[in-house]
């Protein structure tokens, strides 16, 4: 052990005291310091984007610029590799008119000494928007045609667009009464963005990005529909998975995974060859993470739940048999929508003769559990307008005219929120967003969102968006926000990013 310590001890000594016979020169260079650039910016499209960043050199007391060279460069991968690059200019200022898609870019900045080679960058965020980008759009009645208007989200907060397809030239002009509006994700893709828009007079495919027209319905169907054909419901959990109810009372089935395409009704019970009569309401899964397998489609023809599953896609199969209820009601159904409530339940009401009405809860995963079912005792429920239902608390919204209503499930009570008077509520709605991670879903989900219309003011601009926070414990309404100066509000959606 001690020969072994002394070998350890007399190796260190003699590589301390070695010295490196080379011969190297050490040289000072010129350091570029790069400074007044953020770490991200939000850039209209279209618009001139301007940037003049600080430059200090530690060894140019000149700062002549014609010692550098200049590149300003956007990474449509959000990478920063020198791969599907956009250059935006090679001046020392940036100085651009931004044509750029919407959306996130990384953009580098680069400054070259041309005497030594050496480069020097900084690199920063830039989102490019539309006025379409992103925002509530809305479908209003005005003088028995249709208007779209959009409520665009900016870095100040949402900004009206009245009348948004003339605004911007989208070649589409609408006609007939409005029906619905939806943005929809035909692909997880940017390109497979859509927003469907229907009126009495037939539903239009706009393009997601820019809103300008892209495709009547019929393009997108592999079947020929009847005349005077227009969608008035189009549903969507997922990317990727659609379906839309037809004013000829069929549901159209997509699905961009399995290559399935709106084609030939899937209304059709398995082993039989003539459609039944379909609801316009879809319920399914609200969890992504659970079973995709099963939607509930409602049969107004023998008025019972029926089930359309993906890996059957051409079909309808028979409900399970129910714990708390017959999934075959015999009632008609009067409004049904899949909630966030309870893990994701639908809510389904059933209107008896008109006489009484039913509150139906089921949870469709891996298995299809009935969690709920009494009689909805609501005030006035026979005259209800419009219905929601609140993701958070389940409570059951709807109007009567300008009387908005809360329904308490567990208490049976009613309370009347608010009394518009003379004016009348023309859209009431929860949620409607595929996720909740996104800021706007996270900031809306849970909101109300309720369309007003003053028949006292212009056709043109009677109407009001307003979204109220709703209270535990039945608190009153709490409004958060309001726009006015569209038309008669009949639909809403969310252009989601």
């Amino acid at each position: 052990m001690k020969k072994l310590f002394l070998y350890i001890l007399t190796v260190f000594a003699l590589s301390s005291c070695y010295k490196d016979k080379g011969n190297y020169d050490y040289i000072d260079v010129n350091v570029v310091n790069i400074s007044g650039i953020d770490s991200i910016y939000t850039v209209d499209y279209g618009s001139v984007f301007t940037l003049k960043p600080d430059l200090s050199f530690t060894l140019d007391a000149t700062r002549d610029t014609a010692n550098y060279a200049y590149l300003w460069v956007a990474s449509i991968t959000n990478t920063g590799n020198t791969i599907d690059n956009d250059t935006l200019s090679y001046s020392h200022d940036l100085d651009a008119r931004i044509t750029l898609p919407s959306g996130q870019y990384t953009v580098i900045y680069r400054v070259t000494d041309k005497k030594t080679g050496i480069s020097y960058s900084k690199r920063f965020l830039m989102a490019v928007v539309t006025s379409v980008y992103e925002g509530w759009v809305l479908l209003s009645e005005v003088n028995a045609n249709s208007r779209l208007d959009m409520l665009s989200k900016g870095v100040n907060g949402y900004k009206p667009i009245y009348d948004v397809l003339g605004s911007i030239g989208a070649g589409l002009t609408l006609t007939g009464k409005p029906v619905d509006v939806k943005f929809a994700r035909t692909t997880a893709a940017i390109t497979g963005h859509t927003v469907y828009v229907s009126t009495t007079d037939g539903t239009s495919r706009l393009d997601g990005e820019t809103f300008k027209l892209k495709s009547p319905l019929q393009t997108d169907v592999f079947s020929t529909l009847p005349a005077g054909f227009y969608a008035d419901k189009v549903t969507q959990r997922s990317s990727g998975t659609m379906y839309l109810h037809g004013n000829d009372n069929n549901m159209y089935y997509y699905m961009y995974t399995f290559n399935i395409y709106f084609g030939l009704p899937v209304n059709v019970m398995y082993g039989k060859s003539v459609p039944f009569k379909v609801s316009k309401y879809v319920g399914y899964v609200d969890n992504l993470s659970g079973s995709t397998d099963v939607h509930i489609l409602y049969n107004e023809d023998e008025k019972r739940f029926v089930r359309h599953i993906y890996s059957l896609p051409a079909n309808c199969t028979d409900m399970p048999a129910g714990t708390r209820f017959s999934f075959t009601t015999g009632k008609d159904l009067r409004f049904m929508e899949t909630s966030r409530f309870n893990s994701g339940d639908t809510y389904a009401i059933l209107d008896s003769l008109h006489q009484k009405y039913y509150l139906a809860r089921f949870n469709v995963a891996a298995t299809i559990a009935q969690t709920y079912y009494e009689e909805l005792l609501a005030t006035d429920f026979a005259k209800a307008e419009n219905i929601a239902i609140h993701p958070d608390l389940g409570y059951v919204f709807y109007n009567v005219g300008g009387k908005l209503y809360e329904y308490d499930v567990s208490t049976k009570a009613t309370k009347l929120m608010i009394d518009y008077g003379q004016k009348s509520v023309s859209f009431l709605k929860c949620d409607g967003f595929m996720a909740t991670t996104t800021v706007a879903a996270k900031a809306y989900y849970n909101k109300l969102q309720v369309g007003v219309y003053d028949p006292s003011l212009p056709a043109e601009s009677a109407g009001s968006f307003e979204l109220y926070t709703v209270p535990p414990v039945n608190g009153n309404l709490v409004l958060s926000e309001s726009y006015t100066g569209f038309g008669k509000i009949k639909t809403v959606t969310y252009r989601e990013r």
